[in-house]
């Protein structure tokens, strides 16, 4: 369990779409296919190392990456 590199990449190729999505819009990341702790893990080492701005969150569905509050 930890960093994973797959999941990551998914991370970030959906990241660089923040920029087209259109200004009001959620922009919200769910990954229910990885696991749990993966997520966590992976979503927060991109945040903490600036790769991402987002925030790392949870709701009834589970966790989720928010590019925009």
């Amino acid at each position: 369990m930890g960093f994973n590199q797959t999941l990551a990449d998914k991370i970030l190729e959906f990241a660089a779409l923040e920029p087209t999505i259109p200004v009001g819009a959620r922009h919200d990341f769910r990954a229910s296919e990885f696991e749990e702790d993966d997520f966590k893990d992976t979503a927060k080492r991109l945040i903490s190392s600036g790769q991402i701005t987002a925030l790392l969150k949870e709701d009834y569905s589970g966790l989720f990456i928010e590019f925009r509050q």
